[in-house]
């Protein structure tokens, strides 16, 4: 009976001790997915929230500045069309800023933020009627003293205080994302110190639970850290990261007195990889060229993505004198192809670098400024730019100039210009060279060099070719009504050849015209066919295959290979006038016409020289054997009017004969 007794009791404390494990597991369990639960919400919260509001309130800071540099702007402006413009960009510009903070409202909001936001919205309405005085002022008044007086005075105060409040919001949105994150950080580190010692009692299974429960909360913790702070896409910096280095950067220069660099990048050719390989291998390349631009720098840098195929780099420490190094290290890792199954993919880059502090103080400074640096090579095609005041001007005349651009193409301020080519054999005219000229209505008259690199910018290049194409032949066919049986030469770009829908247009610019494909020449430059080898090749053989005729132009400033000459499907070859104005005076320029001549000749294809500006360079291409040329000799290029009377002439005699009323 005793022993019973004792077997019962020690039945009781091994239930009581099941019991209580069970309790410590349950309880362990609940506070566990209880911790996991809270820290995939706040984050989510910081993921979701914080960063739209950040997102939202730097629109709204953006906007502000941008109507404040239009205040600065519209006193000085003196034409009505450009202060119209302006004062559509300042009302532009204070919608979006409207419709911002309207969104930031409609977000849930803490106390601390509605009291910001009340206050921003009572400094907006303050401000309206005193800023809308002084835009109203700059548009009727001439006294330009009086509006930058009243611009200080009054406008810039109440726009500054908006301004600041707006910082202050941001401000907040970094601190409540920080003291998140620090609070999951505690609340992770007190509750695995209460799982490992309820662990401990329950033994061997406690321990296990608290184990995959730690884990489980410590993947899920990296990952939306990782959502809140890192780009997904490539796993590295994102803008709300890179803000915050930047400003540690700031805050230790000022202290140590050392200098600092912001690099901004811009992939060159991202856009037509992205539209002709598609969405998937645009994300592998991004996320290659981040590991490139990782592996390049030191540990100490930061590589964030801003977006899109934008890098920016953060460079600690960095000697002025460095900065040329520097730039063309990062460049360098570029320079190796990208492969996709099999296929080499060329991406150069552009590279923009502000400096702290001797050119640029804030964070929102660095970027900008680097972005304008950016730019700035990018239009140079130098590779990087460092930045400098005087850039903010350039920059700005360029996107003026690409939207007058557009304008331009729709509206028809646009005209061309031809130049004739005359046959060696019978000495008259066999073909024109459409030249597109623009008749600014402030900036005059300007050449083709002045406006393609930003149309091809700004992705105007095909809208720019299909205007000159389709006016082209339209002439074309109008001069073959009046007689004139000419072939007509047009200029095609680089991007052109990225353009898989070009011989389809063309096709249906042929037909509407009316002439023959034969009698239509597109040329194209060594340095084009390169840039793109694959599409392009593919676009040639069509556009041949239609019986169009294709030329390369500038022969000899390119590549010139052989090689990938003979698998292109050309039919004439261009010599560059940087050889022909020469030749007569030096040797080696006349040996290489004389070559080009010969191996075109041999390879089935007819040459065309470029430049040919008196009667001994006319003399000896024909000794030469070349089929045609052009130059001021012959005639320069001259719009559609008197082109047909100079056709006229032409035809009365040989052309040669009344080659000086063409000069």
């Amino acid at each position: 009976m005793k022993q019973n007794t004792q077997h019962l009791g020690i039945g009781v404390r091994i239930g009581i001790g099941f019991i209580v494990v069970l309790g410590l597991m349950a309880a362990l369990s609940a506070i566990g997915l209880r911790y996991v639960a809270e820290a995939n919400q706040r984050l989510k919260d910081i993921a979701q929230n914080n960063n739209i509001k950040t997102e939202l309130a730097m629109q709204m800071h953006s906007a502000l500045r941008e109507r404040a540099l239009s205040m600065h702007t519209l006193p000085i402006l003196a034409d009505p069309f450009e202060k119209d413009v302006e004062i559509q960009r300042f009302n532009a510009q204070g919608t979006l800023y409207i419709q911002a903070r309207d969104r930031f409202e409609r977000m849930p909001l803490n106390p601390e933020e509605s009291r910001i936001l009340a206050y921003i919205r009572k400094l907006t309405i303050e401000a309206n009627p005193k800023v809308q005085a002084v835009v109203e002022m700059s548009i009727f008044s001439d006294d330009q003293t009086e509006i930058f007086d009243r611009i200080r005075s009054v406008a810039m105060p109440r726009q500054r205080a908006i301004s600041d409040q707006v910082n202050v919001l941001l401000d907040l949105q970094r601190r409540q994302t920080a003291d998140a994150v620090r609070n999951a950080e505690t609340s992770y580190d007190r509750v695995r110190n209460l799982m490992l010692g309820l662990g401990t009692i329950a033994l061997a299974l406690g321990i296990a639970i608290a184990w995959f429960v730690s884990r489980r909360a410590t993947r899920q913790a990296k990952q939306l850290a990782a959502q809140a702070m890192y780009d997904p896409l490539t796993g590295l910096a994102n803008r709300a990261l890179l803000q915050d280095r930047i400003e540690h950067e700031i805050e230790r220069s000022s202290r140590t007195g050392a200098s600092f660099g912001v690099a901004l990048m811009d992939l060159d050719r991202f856009k037509e990889v992205n539209d002709t390989l598609g969405h998937n291998v645009g994300d592998e390349l991004l996320r290659e060229v981040g590991q490139r631009l990782k592996n390049t720098v030191r540990a100490e840098d930061t590589v964030a993505r801003l977006g899109g195929d934008e890098y920016v780099l953060v460079i600690p420490d960095l000697n002025p004198h460095e900065v040329q190094r520097i730039a063309e290290k990062v460049l360098a890792a570029l320079d190796p192809p990208f492969y996709w199954q099999n296929q080499s993919i060329d991406l150069g880059a552009s590279l923009g670098i502000s400096l702290f502090p001797s050119q640029c103080t804030d964070a929102g400074g660095l970027i900008r400024c680097a972005d304008i640096a950016m730019y700035v090579a990018k239009r140079a095609g130098k590779g990087f730019a460092v930045y400098a005041p005087d850039q903010v001007h350039t920059t700005l005349s360029d996107l003026s100039l690409k939207s007058e651009l557009r304008e331009a193409i729709q509206s028809d301020q646009l005209c061309l210009y031809y130049q004739p080519q005359i046959n060696h054999r019978s000495q008259r005219v066999a073909g024109l060279e459409a030249l597109v000229r623009w008749h600014h209505p402030q900036r005059g008259f300007l050449e083709p060099d002045s406006f393609i690199p930003l149309a091809e910018e700004a992705g105007l290049i095909g809208p720019l070719t299909h205007w000159v194409l389709k006016t082209a032949l339209q002439h074309q066919a109008s001069l073959r009504r009046r007689g004139h049986s000419l072939t007509m030469a047009v200029n095609l770009s680089a991007r052109n050849l990225h353009d898989m829908t070009l011989p389809a247009v063309i096709r249906g610019l042929l037909a509407e015209s009316g002439i023959p494909a034969g009698h239509l020449t597109l040329e194209i430059t060594e340095s084009a066919v390169m840039a793109n080898p694959s599409d392009g090749l593919s676009i040639l053989t069509e556009l041949d295959r239609m019986g169009v005729t294709l030329a390369i132009d500038d022969f000899g400033t390119g590549y010139s290979s052989l090689a990938y000459l003979k698998r292109l499907p050309v039919d004439e070859l261009k010599i560059d006038k940087s050889f022909v104005m020469d030749m007569e005076a030096n040797d080696n320029d006349a040996v290489i016409v004389r070559s080009t001549i010969d191996l075109a000749h041999n390879l089935g294809l007819k040459v065309t020289a470029e430049g040919v500006e008196n009667r001994d360079a006319w003399d000896t291409l024909s000794i030469l054997g070349c089929d045609a040329s052009q130059g001021y000799f012959i005639g320069r290029p001259m719009p559609a009017d008197k082109l047909e009377a100079w056709l006229r002439e032409s035809t009365l005699s040989p052309i040669l004969a009344g080659a000086v009323y063409a000069l």
